[in-house]
């Protein structure tokens, strides 16, 4: 288990410096500068996040044993709400077509307004993740890289695929997506003591799909450091006027 927090942690840090090295060769996309800094946020956060563990590891903090800082559901619960709506914001600033743009603007803002009632009306905030906050965010993500699916096909961008960041942004988030949702879904109902196969799988699963997941970035952050003319994606490596 601290192993596979570690290599995640570290692809994560691996990524952000990656993504660096890429604005560092591109400064003028702006797009693709937002994605690094939601890298530096997630990284931000799992940095933060590790306090749970250290309470737990210290006996000198078991005090807090009683309080809701033993473990990290609040902290984490507002972290996922955020990520979704990042990733899908992120794949918004790549669209031109004005519909598909206010479509997902809708769908970020109704998927926030219904996690916020979720956590003030139910009793997971302090105590687990919630599966409909998943399940929709997932939704609203894989709708919003289908948007960029849509009209790149539409667009003679798509002779240059190889080289757009977003392109293999997407591949890599559906595909960790597929693996992870399932596990998702049934951690909450198995991940106990009495279940050690569905622990040892749980974390299986979860190393190889965030490999995967920061693994790609970290590749498509190298693999396209150079781009024709200094310029990117459907946006062009600058944010669409709204």
């Amino acid at each position: 288990m601290v192993l596979t927090e570690f290599i995640i942690y570290l692809l994560i840090g691996c990524s952000v410096i990656a993504g660096y090295y890429y604005l560092n060769l591109n400064p003028a996309d702006k797009i693709t500068g937002f994605f690094v800094y939601y890298l530096l946020f997630d990284f931000f956060a799992s940095t933060v996040g590790m306090y749970a563990r250290i309470i737990r590891n210290n006996e000198g903090l078991h005090f807090l044993k009683d309080t809701f800082l033993y473990n990290d559901y609040w902290f984490f619960n507002p972290v996922i709400v955020i990520g979704f709506a990042l990733y899908a914001f992120y794949f918004r600033l790549n669209l031109k077509n004005n519909l598909l743009r206010q479509l997902l603007a809708i769908g970020i803002f109704s998927f926030v307004s219904f996690s916020v009632i979720d956590f003030l009306y139910s009793d997971i905030f302090f105590t687990s993740h919630s599966k409909s906050i998943f399940l929709l965010g997932s939704l609203l993500t894989i709708t919003g890289i289908f948007f960029f699916y849509y009209e790149l096909l539409k667009s003679n961008k798509i002779l240059k695929a190889s080289k757009n960041v977003t392109l293999y942004v997407s591949v890599a988030y559906l595909i960790h997506n597929l693996i992870n949702l399932p596990i998702w879904i049934y951690t909450p109902k198995y991940f106990t003591a009495v279940n050690p196969d569905f622990i040892r799988l749980y974390y299986i699963v979860l190393s190889t799909s965030y490999l995967i997941l920061y693994g790609t970035y970290i590749f498509a952050f190298i693999y396209c450091d150079k781009l024709e003319g200094n310029s990117k994606n459907l946006g062009d490596g600058k944010f669409v006027e709204k």
